[in-house]
């Protein structure tokens, strides 16, 4: 399903009129998520149930057997969101995205909605968007996302994200600070600026002069070959590697002697998944595109790894005339960014720079922006 609507968003995103039929794909999809993930939701109850029953003292073993069993649950639940946010970043903008993850007073990520099983406005938040897509209107119920943390259903007409809080009866003191969180994010979305946004004093968002350069091609050319000959790696870029490994004997070490790569930083992207971390950048479930490989990955039969020397930026950023100083590892600034005229400086946060391994953006882009910026007075946030 998700496969025919990535061969169809195009056509879906640019026409002037959309028909309902060419939203059956999209229609069709989020019912089999809401299927899946409400399935996943009532055996961890099931399971939690069951659990409460157990004597310590003497069902330890299954006492143990049953938590594992639920997290398994949630992280197939999580999963299944995934492909609800391939649905997002497909047709929407990442950078506008990014913003739906977080609160609107904090840097914090926004709680997550929890179960959507027995949600009671749930029939009516997809009865509000069944009645959008049949009319052509392309719509997304956010809680089969693990990325949009704001509204109850998402209209994807251009790239930023139109939401929508549906509420029944009166609005309470929780309902009124979500609609005025939504008020801020659709404010922002509709000026470019804002004030004390997630924190910050003010934030401007401003087009960047140049594409965005990524290597997701690169990336999956690796994995096709690594499931032919168990292991593979591409190098899109200096400094930046790509390992995909299918075989259960291989080292990472050995490959990376055999790069000739010393002190890297390094992104295992299969355990970021099992943290259930990704957001809030593009979903595998959009990068791999080979659904062998996906499935492969899902279930960790196939190890990506992402590895990046930062002296090729350092070099990069010195023949630019610019001294680029990397910061400490748990920072959420990842470098500072000095002009060599005139001393003036940018800082460039580790969300953005992690780009490089989950969006396989390009180092030398997220340089050269930073460049952009700097010389508009701009601070990347």
């Amino acid at each position: 399903m998700l496969d025919e609507l990535c061969k169809s968003h195009l056509t879906i995103r640019n026409a002037v009129y959309t028909t309902s039929q060419q939203l059956q794909p999209l229609k069709s999809l989020q019912k089999l998520l809401i299927k899946e993930i409400t399935r996943a939701e009532r055996k961890i109850r099931r399971s939690k149930s069951i659990l409460r029953t157990c004597d310590t003292a003497q069902a330890q073993e299954a006492s143990t057997a049953l938590q594992e069993r639920i997290e398994q649950y949630r992280h197939l639940a999580y999963t299944w969101r995934c492909f609800g946010d391939a649905i997002a970043f497909l047709f929407m903008d990442k950078f506008a995205l990014k913003q739906t993850l977080f609160n609107t007073h904090n840097v914090n990520a926004k709680q997550d909605a929890g179960f959507i099983a027995d949600k009671e406005g749930l029939s009516k938040e997809w009865s509000i968007m069944e009645n959008l897509l049949d009319k052509g209107i392309p719509a997304l119920l956010t809680d089969i996302t693990n990325t949009i943390r704001h509204g109850d259903v998402c209209i994807m007409i251009g790239p930023d994200p139109h939401l929508i809080e549906i509420k029944s009866g009166k609005f309470d003191g929780r309902g009124r600070r979500q609609r005025n969180s939504i008020r801020e994010l659709l404010n922002f979305f509709e000026t470019d600026e804002a004030e004390g946004l997630r924190g910050f004093e003010k934030i401007r968002r401003i087009t960047h002069d140049t594409s965005e350069v990524v290597y997701v091609d690169a990336m999956n050319d690796c994995i096709r070959e690594a499931m032919r000959s168990g292991t593979a790696w591409r190098s899109p870029e200096e400094g930046l590697y790509y390992v995909a490994i299918t075989a259960g004997d291989v080292s990472i070490e050995n490959i990376l002697v055999e790069l000739g790569v010393t002190q890297p930083m390094a992104f295992s992207l299969n355990e970021v998944k099992a943290r259930r971390a990704w957001s809030p950048y593009s979903p595998f479930t959009l990068s791999i595109r080979n659904c062998r490989a996906l499935f492969g990955f899902i279930w960790g039969e196939i190890y990506i790894a992402v590895f990046y020397e930062p002296d090729a930026l350092q070099r990069l950023a010195e023949c630019r005339g610019y001294k680029l100083e990397f910061q400490p590892s748990e920072s959420e600034i990842a470098f500072e960014l000095t002009r060599l005229g005139d001393g003036r400086q940018i800082r460039v946060a580790s969300q953005m720079f992690f780009r490089l391994a989950f969006d396989f953006t390009s180092p030398a882009w997220i340089l050269c922006v930073a460049i952009e910026n700097l010389n508009r007075h701009e601070i990347m946030v």
